[in-house]
């Protein structure tokens, strides 16, 4: 085997030990046991500023941070001095440039092998960038936990999977909740149903990379389990591979402002719903007076001929055919005049009161009333009241509701099969619906569908009837905020579909 050269043959060990020390990246020194410089590697002017020649003779405490020379003395100085063997200190060393910087030492004790003298052995290092960038980060770290907990706006750190990590006073109270008491929850056990899906979509889309941030309006669950409104931006923060590692929510409490947006929706629908209220009974009013006005001047006109006709004659027979007019002419007045006095009173809001009625015992009243003539026309009757057994409404009008559509239903019964009719309710929403449907000779919707609660309209030139009663259906039901739908087809009877308000919604 070759043997392996040494290079540094024939050199004196100073010399080695200037052109070894001299290549390496630490300041290396020897020091008498009081600290005095005896060797200086050459590579301190790069790391300290100062050249060899300059601290050779000098004292380090001179250089030494002076809050740090004592702990220098006492935790690494007499330690070595006492045999520990090395000892590592951190420490401010005064740069040439008037600064201080920190050097990070490997600290031993060397006993010269020939004469038994002490010295001390240093390798020294500059970690000032390192320093400083943990003094950034720990600052950093510090205020960002101060804003984070001292701040009016609620903030929430989450993980990956949605576990809440950290969370501030502020939003802790916006749920009623202790800090430490949010803290380990899933997000989605404190939000409300309602609007999850879409949080847990923008979220994916985060964490996908597709958006940075998102911000959204949300229901957050109170600890008294209520739902309280927040407006909630969300941003990740994610390692230096771009990975997420947190989720930094913060919730803006607008509850308040939520609630006064519903209930002036809610109010702005009533009146709105009053508005169309008014337009309707206007234009009914309208007709109404239009109609009024037609059928009063006739029959007065025809009074007023037939009394001239009876003062121009002295003939009997004359006057008694004359009188037989007047009956008919009154009898007319008096049945138009029935019907003002009718639609006016259905009209008075003060005519009526509303109140939770049992449907079965308001058409129960109903058919007793028309006992005879329902077992007259052996009517099969049907009802069903399981869906929905009570209705808010007035009892006088619902029972006249009851009465105008059993009387129309055998008004216009199928001359050829027997009649039978099915009375039911049941809940759509927050409304209570009552169908009524008999197997009658229907009506035509599509020549009429337009015409149907009309006042004064009729559909059957063969039956007699006075056209007031869908009118005056369909006018007490809007008149509470519901309606009434109709289907029908010729020959194949009709079904009337009536929704009324629940409880203290009917306005």
């Amino acid at each position: 085997m070759e043997p392996v050269k040494n290079f540094f043959v024939g050199l004196p060990d100073s010399e080695i030990l200037h052109l070894v020390t001299a290549i390496s990246r630490e300041l290396v020194c020897l020091h008498e046991p009081d600290g005095t410089y005896i060797y200086v590697s050459p590579n301190s002017e790069k790391i300290i500023g100062y050249q060899s020649e300059e601290l050779v003779g000098k004292n380090p405490y001179d250089f030494f941070h002076p809050d740090e020379r004592r702990l220098i003395q006492e935790r690494s100085h007499q330690p070595l001095l006492r045999g520990e063997v090395n000892i590592h200190t951190t420490f401010r060393f005064l740069h040439k440039n008037g600064t201080y910087i920190w050097l990070q030492s490997d600290n031993r004790l060397t006993i010269h092998p020939n004469t038994g003298q002490k010295y001390l052995h240093t390798s020294s290092r500059d970690i000032s960038d390192k320093i400083d960038t943990e003094t950034n980060l720990a600052l950093a770290e510090r205020r960002f936990k101060t804003l984070f907990h001292d701040s009016p706006i609620g903030l929430v750190l989450t993980g990956k999977q949605g576990y809440i990590d950290e969370s501030n006073e502020s939003f802790a109270n916006f749920l009623g909740y202790k800090s430490y008491e949010i803290v380990g929850k899933h997000f989605s056990d404190i939000s409300s149903v309602d609007e999850l899906e879409e949080n847990l979509k923008l979220r994916d889309e985060v964490q996908k990379g597709i958006i940075d941030n998102y911000s959204i309006e949300k229901q957050y669950i109170h600890k008294s389990g209520n739902k309280v409104w927040a407006y909630i931006t969300v941003t990740v923060l994610r390692d230096d591979g771009g990975h997420p590692i947190h989720y930094l929510a913060q919730i803006i409490d607008i509850d308040e402002r939520k609630k006064s947006e519903t209930l002036l929706r809610e109010n702005n629908e009533h009146l709105k719903a009053a508005t169309n209220s008014l337009l309707t009974q206007n234009k009914q009013l309208q007709a109404y007076n239009q109609i009024i006005s037609h059928h009063l001047r006739a029959p007065v006109s025809n009074l007023r001929s037939l009394l001239d006709l009876m003062q121009e004659t002295n003939q009997l027979p004359e006057i008694r055919e004359l009188e037989g007019h007047l009956q008919e002419v009154t009898k007319t007045l008096e049945t138009v005049l029935s019907e003002l006095i009718t639609t006016l009173k259905i009209k008075n809001p003060d005519s009526y009161k509303q109140e939770s009625l049992k449907i079965s015992e308001s058409l129960s009243n109903v058919l007793g009333l028309m006992e005879g003539e329902l077992r007259e026309k052996e009517v099969e009757i049907q009802s069903n009241f399981s869906g929905k057994e009570t209705v808010f409404f007035s009892k006088e009008f619902l029972e006249t509701i009851f009465l105008h559509l059993l009387s129309n239903s055998i008004r216009f019964a199928h001359p050829h099969r027997k009649l039978r009719i099915s009375v039911e309710s049941f809940a759509a929403g927050s409304q209570t619906v009552i169908s009524f449907s008999d197997n009658g000779i229907g009506i035509d919707l599509e020549r009429y569908g337009d015409q149907i609660f009309q006042l004064r309209k009729t559909f059957h030139r063969q039956i007699s009837g006075k056209g007031l009663g869908l009118f005056l259906i369909q006018y007490k039901i809007e008149s509470v905020g519901g309606k009434i739908e109709v289907s029908s087809k010729p020959e194949e009877g009709a079904t009337f579909l009536m929704y009324f308000p629940e409880g203290n919604e009917a306005k």
